[in-house]
């Protein structure tokens, strides 16, 4: 198995728990058991403007925290908007980064398998 903070396992969380864009202005939302919230810290100042979202799901099974991760991107842009750098990272705060990518594999499954409803006939 390939590390948790890889960008792949990145995106197919973020696929999974249907984060949503920048524009985006949810708080919080539930996705097959696991709480997200996000926060976001913008600055723009005459030289470069930079936007931070911070990224927490946590899973809670019978009562006790099973895992909690936290994924940050960071974007950063110059005084004529020109991105001068992005980034993403992910950190297991709590749980074992097995449980986390296993979680997010069955749910990625039961996504990408989900037959669409049909139009009659």
């Amino acid at each position: 198995m390939g590390r948790v903070g890889n960008a792949r396992t990145i995106a197919d969380i973020e696929f999974v728990i249907e984060a949503a864009a920048i524009g985006d202005t949810r708080r919080s939302w539930t996705v097959e058991g696991v709480d997200c919230t996000r926060d976001r810290h913008r600055f723009s100042g005459p030289a470069y403007s930079f936007t931070i979202e911070a990224l927490n799901l946590r899973l809670v099974k019978s009562g006790r925290m099973a895992w909690h991760v936290l994924i940050v991107t960071e974007w950063w842009r110059s005084e004529t908007d020109e991105s001068l750098r992005s980034t993403k990272w992910l950190k297991v705060v709590s749980g074992k980064p097995a449980e986390v990518t296993a979680w997010m594999r069955r749910q990625r499954t039961r996504k990408t398998e989900a037959k669409p409803t049909g139009r009659g006939g």
